[in-house]
Order: C-alpha cells, then sequence, then structure tokens
C-alpha cells in the first residue's frame, strides 16, 4: 500500500473502534500487534475484546495438535504455516476444548486448567467435588463465558464449572439410561450451551445442557456395516462419521444428523483402496 495516513485523521480514530477493527484481522496479525507496545497488548489480552472476537466467525479455524510427550503444534491454513508454541512449566494435557479454548489436565497434581493455546493465557480451575475424572466436556457462549462438564469415576456423578461464577454447580448422578461414564464417547461435541457424546448403549447419542444440567437421549439408528462410530460438528450442525464396510470394501462415511428427528442423511462417502482386505480403524476428532 502506498497510500499515506493522513496524522490529521487517524490521530482521532476512536479508541472504542480498535476492538471491531482488530477482531476482524487473522489472528496472527492479531498476536503480532501484542508487540507494538503495552497498551495494545492490554487491549488484545482484554475480556472485552475476547468478547468481539467470539462474535466475528473466522472463516480458516486454526487446527491444535498434541502428543503423549507434550509435543504441540499449531496449524493455520490462512497462511499455510505451523507455529511451535512453548510449553508450559507443568505437565499438562489437552482433554476438551471448543470455541478456540483448550482445556487440560495436569496428571501430576490432578488439576484442570483452562487455556487459549493462541495467547498463551491460562487458568487454573478451582478444584471440584469429583476427585477422578471419567469424562470431560466444554463449551462456550457468546458473551465469552465457558463451562465445563466433569464426569467422574467409578460413582457416575458430574458437575459443571462455569466460568462467570468460577465455581461448580449442579452435582448429580447420571440418568438410568446411561450405565456409567465409560459408556459414553472421549470426544464430545458441543453447539451453544449444548454437549452431545455417542452412547456405546441404548439411544446412540446422550446430551447435556451445561446451563441446566438436564441430560436427554436420543435414538438414532446406525447404519448398517458400520463401526468407529464419532461424533463431529460443522456449522452448528451434528455430524456422524464412521467406517461402512461391504465386500472386504471400506468406507469413511458421513451423515447428518437431523436436528429434530436426530434421523441420518448420508452427505459423503470415500473408499480407500489402500485399505481393502486388511482391518481398518477411525478416530474423528473434530469441533468448530
Amino acid at each position: 500500500m502506498t497510500e499515506v495516513m493522513e496524522p490529521q485523521i487517524w490521530e482521532n480514530f476512536p479508541e472504542d473502534l480498535f476492538e471491531h477493527v482488530l477482531a476482524r484481522l487473522p489472528i496472527a496479525t492479531i498476536i503480532r500487534f501484542r508487540a507494538v507496545c503495552q497498551q495494545w497488548n492490554n487491549l488484545i489480552t482484554s475480556q472485552s475484546f475476547s468478547q468481539h472476537c467470539v462474535q466475528v466467525s473466522q472463516a480458516n479455524p486454526w487446527f491444535y495438535t498434541a502428543s503423549q510427550d507434550y509435543y504441540r503444534a499449531m496449524y493455520d491454513p490462512f497462511v499455510e504455516r505451523w507455529y511451535y508454541p512453548k510449553k508450559f512449566g507443568i505437565p499438562v494435557f489437552p482433554i476438551c476444548s471448543a470455541g478456540g479454548l483448550v482445556c487440560f489436565f495436569d496428571y501430576v497434581d490432578r488439576d484442570l486448567y483452562v487455556c487459549n493455546p493462541l495467547t498463551q493465557c491460562f487458568k487454573k480451575l478451582p478444584a471440584g467435588s469429583i476427585k477422578i475424572l471419567g469424562r470431560l466436556g466444554m463449551t462456550v457462549n457468546g458473551i465469552g463465558g465457558y463451562k465445563v462438564l466433569c464426569l467422574g469415576l467409578p460413582n457416575s456423578k458430574y458437575e459443571i464449572y462455569d466460568s462467570v461464577t468460577n465455581n461448580w454447580g449442579h452435582l448429580g448422578k447420571l440418568p438410568e439410561y446411561i450405565v456409567e461414564p465409560v459408556a459414553i464417547s472421549f470426544n464430545p461435541v458441543s453447539i451453544a450451551d449444548t454437549l452431545y457424546f455417542m452412547h456405546f448403549g441404548p439411544g446412540g447419542i446422550v446430551s447435556c445442557n451445561t446451563s441446566t444440567g438436564v441430560w436427554t437421549q436420543h435414538f438414532i439408528q446406525a447404519p448398517l456395516y458400520s463401526s468407529d462410530l464419532e461424533l463431529a460438528e460443522s456449522g452448528g450442525q451434528i455430524m456422524l462419521v464412521g467406517l461402512v464396510t461391504e465386500n472386504d470394501v471400506t468406507w469413511v462415511c458421513i451423515w447428518e444428523v437431523q436436528k429434530v428427528t436426530f434421523l441420518l442423511k448420508e452427505v459423503d462417502r470415500r473408499q480407500f483402496s489402500e485399505f481393502q482386505g486388511r482391518p481398518v480403524s477411525l478416530t474423528c476428532l473434530g469441533n468448530k
């Protein structure tokens, strides 16, 4: 750009519009702007700026990966580049995520942390009533708050952390149709305040509203010859991903789960010839 920005115009740019403009820039650019000055760093790490970012949809979501040896990497599809964040000073590992936030578990002290991997800001959650974790899930609402659902072993109790109140609540026991936490999947997806889990028992899908603590059972008919079924989320829509094997041919299939009826509609499938005649397994992780 060769256009000169006139100082007499831009020096009077209203400060309350900075957040609106910055929130619409690529994420990597926003992070670089933190190094401009202390004032911009304070603005970009503020709660009000986080709320602006939540309201602006990112066309190219980032991908966050981690391994058992605490190696971490983030991929920005916008510029097709990998980033390698610094390791935490404590041995933590990601266990659930939503809305760009990641919940980590400290296997030594058994503490939970919520972190924004891009800014490296993290918060230690207060201790809850459940000591032995079974399954965890996370939701993020439109005003910047988040909730963490924790299921316990072996007593099948659950409780929900609310970042607004900084407290755990809704302590209760799982419904009778969920025999125990091991009957539901590790990888829930979140839509608004609701978490959806695959249920390896009657029904097929169970959900929990993290605002009310109410559980609901949803019946689905598993597709014929399917296996390794997992839930994913796309544009506020629940998707089912799994394998279908017929006559020694395996496809990866994707079904759309209808919002009201929970009927399945196949929307895509792909055959992998290199898998023909060999045992195959699938793990799918996807949330926003």
